[in-house]
């Protein structure tokens, strides 16, 4: 069954880059909400860890990690959340419909269930690291230059930060 889900998601993927049109990126003057998309709870917890040491709570974080093992977080989700024909079940409402400042990606290989969420969510533009795969996806992205996810994330955030006041 999974593995059926898993084929319909890249299909209804591979539709959606087709129809996906060039939009203006803007970068606002201060960020109140920012989404975070991972491939694991770790990551989206360092991710979200360094989110926090940059603006406190003066910043709204929605996010989603992938697990297909049960999790206590309530931003856990699997392939069960997606219909057999690979759509994304009503329990992403809120994810798809908050128009957040911008997305954070601190994974460098989206499974499909990821790529499908990130090209529903109409946010001004999305973020993350350099890899051929997330290329058609992230509007702005950096080389990991070291191993700590937390470094390479706090350097992405500076860089956006310098781009913002640059602008």
């Amino acid at each position: 069954m999974k593995w059926i889900k898993d084929r319909m998601t890249e299909w209804q993927l591979t539709k959606k880059l087709q129809l996906k049109e060039s939009k203006e990126i803007k970068i606002p003057e201060q960020f109140r909400c920012i989404g975070i998309l991972a491939n694991s709870e770790s990551e989206f917890l360092e991710t979200k860890e360094v989110v926090r040491e940059l603006w406190s709570y003066k910043v709204r974080i929605i996010g989603l990690f992938y697990s297909e093992e049960p999790s206590r977080l309530i931003e856990a989700f699997s392939s069960q959340h997606f219909t057999f024909w690979g759509h994304p079940s009503d329990y992403f409402n809120e994810f798809k419909l908050e128009n957040m400042d911008f997305i954070l990606v601190p994974s460098l290989h989206l499974n499909p269930y990821l790529r499908y969420l990130l090209l529903e969510n109409q946010s001004g533009f999305k973020i993350g690291f350099y890899s051929k795969e997330n290329e058609p996806y992230l509007d702005f992205m950096l080389g990991q230059d070291e191993e700590d996810l937390g470094s390479n994330v706090h350097h992405l955030l500076d860089y956006l930060k310098k781009i913002k006041e640059a602008c």
